[in-house]
């Protein structure tokens, strides 16, 4: 799905994802989700669990912060 360009606003790809891991705090993963553009980005905090569904289901990209890649992956191997 894409959104119509007008005037001077670039046409956006409406089913592009990115995920962005920055933190772990216990089995918690704190997260950027973002959707076609940077500035469509919210902060989420999910367990592994609820995480690793909803990346799935939104096809994400899964980029993990320099900060949280071994408590991810700690966490990861886990589950």
């Amino acid at each position: 799905m894409q959104a119509e360009a007008g005037g001077d606003h670039p046409l956006l790809d409406l089913t592009a994802r990115w995920i962005k891991v920055t933190e772990v705090k216990s089995s918690f993963v704190l997260f950027a989700f973002t959707v076609a553009d940077p500035d469509l980005t919210v902060e989420l905090i999910m367990p592994f669990d609820a995480f690793d569904e909803f990346r799935r289901a939104q096809g994400a990209v899964l980029e993990v912060a320099a900060a949280a890649a071994v408590p991810f992956s700690k966490l990861a191997s886990r589950y």
